[in-house]
């Protein structure tokens, strides 16, 4: 079985990415995906009007982002292939779910921060809107 885990390096991903590791008898390869909020991209369009340092420096955040899973994965010795995935922040799931079907996976994992309310509303619900548009199991791993 493959699993994918949506990662962000958040106390509730971190969560999700250990839990996921207690599945090991049952996972033949773990799936890591991250979707990088490529912001400067989302606000404008546009990568032209700003310096190569402000681009590099969010393409780096995803890069340090993969060494905090790694951290977690490494010491387990699993088979794992991790995805860094550009989005504007508020297309999470979208970009999570096209992925997880190319690459045939089995179970999807996340975390979850239980939002309400307001915040809820602005920020919306990965998790939610991943168990919506999923065709596979969906588990959401609560905060503490």
């Amino acid at each position: 079985m493959r699993i994918a885990i949506a990662f962000d390096n958040s106390p509730s991903a971190v969560k999700a990415l250990k839990f996921a590791l207690t599945l090991q008898t049952l996972c033949t390869e773990y799936v890591i995906i991250h979707v990088n909020p490529t912001l400067v991209r989302a606000l404008t369009g546009a990568d032209g009007i700003f310096s190569e340092t402000v681009v590099s420096d969010q393409e780096q955040y995803g890069e340090k982002v993969k060494s905090f899973a790694e951290e977690i994965l490494k010491p387990a010795g699993v088979k794992y292939t991790y995805v860094i995935i550009e989005g504007t922040g508020d297309d999470v799931a979208s970009k999570i779910i096209p992925k997880c079907e190319e690459l045939k996976v089995d179970h999807i994992i996340t975390g979850s921060r239980k939002l309400s309310g307001i915040s809820k509303f602005i920020l919306g619900s990965v998790s939610s809107e991943l168990i919506k548009l999923s065709k596979v199991p969906v588990t959401v791993v609560p905060p503490d």
